[in-house]
């Protein structure tokens, strides 16, 4: 069996080489970029089972890297994980064609590496997949507990835009980069979610 290939975007060659190392040694194939741009066009050649990309890339960052992904029909469907070092929480977006697919705040563990990369391969598995499937019979019957799971990330949005608001003075420039586009990802994360659960005509759909 073909093993599967990752590529990951990342400007750190110190940290780079390390998550390559790690990765092989978890048996993938691994490919390289030092940057979003490199990333985007090794992505469209080389067509990765999954994409790790750094936030905080110098010039192309990684959100606009999984914009220009996300916007490529021929390469859409790949997994995509988002890397941070200004991480102040773990964010778990659901599975969309327009966002992330998880969150990974550095450092983290080759543990918490391979279980996010298996959880995001096992998610694009077919279309079949019994993980959509489940996901999308019961929620009707879990709607109001489900609802209340999204207290937890509207906490965090809370939290990262009041550090942003009341300690600006004190934060570098890249650190509330950093916290806006988490805030940011966890708002996406929670307005797909709510997204699904409401008729078209009540989202103007």
């Amino acid at each position: 069996m073909d093993m599967n290939k990752i590529l990951v975007i990342e400007d750190d060659q110190s940290f780079r080489a390390t998550l390559v190392a790690t990765l092989e040694e978890q048996g993938f194939e691994v490919l390289q970029a030092s940057t979003g741009a490199q990333g985007v066009q090794i992505a469209r050649t080389e067509e990765p089972n999954l994409i790790l990309c750094d936030v905080e890339l110098q010039g192309v960052g990684g959100n606009l890297v999984l914009y220009a992904v996300r916007r490529d029909p021929k390469i859409a469907s790949i997994p995509f994980v988002l890397m941070s070092g200004f991480a102040i929480m773990e964010l778990a977006p659901h599975t969309s064609e327009k966002g992330a697919d998880a969150f990974l705040a550095k450092p983290f563990s080759p543990t918490r590496l391979a279980t996010t990369i298996d959880e995001c391969l096992g998610r694009r598995q077919t279309p079949d997949d019994p993980v959509r499937t489940e996901s999308v019979e019961p929620q009707a019957a879990t709607r109001s507990g489900s609802l209340g799971g999204l207290l937890r990330p509207l906490k965090q949005i809370l939290e990262a835009t009041g550090l942003i608001t009341t300690d600006y003075s004190r934060l570098e420039l890249k650190e509330i980069v950093g916290l806006a586009t988490q805030a940011h990802q966890t708002a996406s994360s929670v307005y797909q979610e709510i997204e699904t659960w409401l008729p078209a005509a009540e989202t103007g759909g």
